[in-house]
């Protein structure tokens, strides 16, 4: 899925989008929860309730587009149902990399957090500015095989760099890593 990037949305990606949504929302609460929790601050206490705060509101995107798609919502779903949720996704994605910039620390698990935190939260920048520029400005854009591969590209590189930056939190969640 290109954050937005499909011409013709049906309720079947819109499904997709909502448990994936809801899959990430639920499965990343425990991470919020005990990220930074070694050394508790108010910077690192505003990192923790931000980030559950974005959990709640994927869970809450998600089930809206599970809703809607279901026809639990009307007969067509408001627009603002799918475009909250695209929102959301984008807000996880800058809360994963301000939580990477706090978290920065001098230990080599802190630094590839950062490092990670940041290619992350870049290829979601560069997926949004793609979808926008190849379907709001660009407005006769037709996805061809010339325009897939670059698209393909930036979502793998997105959806690659956050199970890394996920695996390396939870290495540096970890007791044997913090001693």
């Amino acid at each position: 899925m290109a954050l937005a990037g499909v011409p013709f949305p049906s309720d079947v990606q819109y499904f997709v989008e909502g448990v994936i949504a809801v899959l990430m929302g639920l499965a990343l609460v425990p991470v919020m929860l005990a990220i930074g929790n070694p050394i508790p601050s108010r910077t690192r206490t505003l990192v923790r309730v931000s980030g559950v705060t974005v959990c709640i509101a994927l869970v809450a995107s998600g089930l809206g587009l599970i809703l809607a798609t279901a026809g639990l919502l009307g007969e067509a779903a408001p627009r603002l149902i799918p475009d909250s949720a695209i929102v959301v996704l984008v807000a996880f994605f800058v809360w994963l990399t301000m939580a990477s910039i706090v978290l920065r620390g001098p230990t080599a698990i802190e630094r590839w957090t950062f490092w990670l935190g940041l290619l992350t939260g870049a290829s979601c920048g560069l997926a949004v500015l793609a979808s926008i520029l190849m379907f709001d400005l660009a407005q006769g854009s037709v996805v061809t095989n010339a325009t897939v591969l670059p698209l393909f590209l930036v979502d793998l590189l997105l959806w690659l760099s956050l199970p890394a930056w996920l695996t390396v939190v939870v290495v540096g969640l970890s007791p044997k890593s913090a001693a």
